[in-house]
């Protein structure tokens, strides 16, 4: 309970730090684009990190690199799939060799800091009231800290809800990605990615806060759940894959391709 409350006290830490850039007149950092966004996320994910570490969260057991296993190429496959298609998806303007850089920085900086908190501290944290348990309220407490982008009285409930809904979802599956390759890093390369519109993408049409009043009831309830049904049902595939259910002829192909060793026991259905 000690750690839960410290955990839920670095939440609200971190939701600050982000709403504080809501605040400042202006550049405080650098001029440079990205640069006081980055310098936010890297700090947040940098005290949260040591945080994990302090606290001996049992979430330390992701932090290496991906281990060495056909479930973890399963995982890659699934996440590359959604990182090309927000690739290719995006306008994808084009800003210059050393602004893109420093937007990619960006990009990874918020996915190093998100999944600090998301997956490293609040999994970790939650982890021994059951996995289901610890993946559900750390995806859910991260779309939740996306509300922060719909502040002012200009912000649209419509947009909040969509946002936060489909965050909420991504989280499931970045939670998946991280448990199946046993490697939080690769959550956060995935989230980096994943966000590449924030900054390729024509910034006139992602800008939070903008109206959509005259949405009707059902279609605004139902304008995510495509992409929600997409998330989630990857993320309980990858879960049900890595818990040791995978078709007879998928262990097969992996022996032949010498991805796993044939003495380990194996649970195939």
């Amino acid at each position: 309970m000690r750690n839960l409350r410290l955990g839920i006290s670095l939440i609200g830490i971190s939701i600050f730090s982000i709403l504080i850039l809501d605040f400042l007149p202006g550049p405080w950092v650098n001029e440079m684009p990205f640069a006081d966004s980055t310098f936010v996320y890297v700090v947040m994910g940098l005290v949260f990190y040591v945080a994990i570490y302090f606290l001996g969260s049992p979430s330390l057991k992701y932090f290496g690199l991906p281990r060495w296993h056909f479930k973890t190429g399963v995982g890659l496959l699934v996440g590359s799939f959604f990182v090309i298609s927000e690739i290719t998806g995006s306008d994808n303007v084009h800003l210059g060799a050393i602004i893109s850089i420093r937007g990619v920085i960006f990009l990874l900086a918020v996915g190093f800091g998100e999944e600090m908190v998301s997956r490293g501290l609040v999994y970790g944290a939650l982890e021994k009231f059951g996995n289901p348990s610890a993946i559900f309220i750390s995806s859910l407490l991260f779309g939740l800290m996306h509300l922060n982008l719909y502040t002012g009285g200009d912000w649209d409930p419509w947009e909040a809800y969509w946002h936060v809904t489909s965050a909420f979802a991504f989280g499931l599956l970045a939670c998946a990605l991280m448990i199946i390759t046993r490697s939080i890093w690769v959550a956060v390369i995935f989230h980096a990615l994943c966000d590449w519109s924030i900054v390729f993408d024509k910034t006139s049409a992602n800008l939070p806060g903008r109206q959509d009043w005259g949405v009707g009831f059902w279609e605004g309830v139902t304008v995510p759940f495509s992409n929600v049904s997409l998330y989630i049902g990857c993320a309980l595939v990858l879960l049900w894959i890595d818990r040791g259910g995978v078709p007879v002829w998928v262990y097969r192909l992996a022996l032949k391709w010498k991805l796993v060793k044939p003495e380990v026991q194996y649970l195939a259905n």
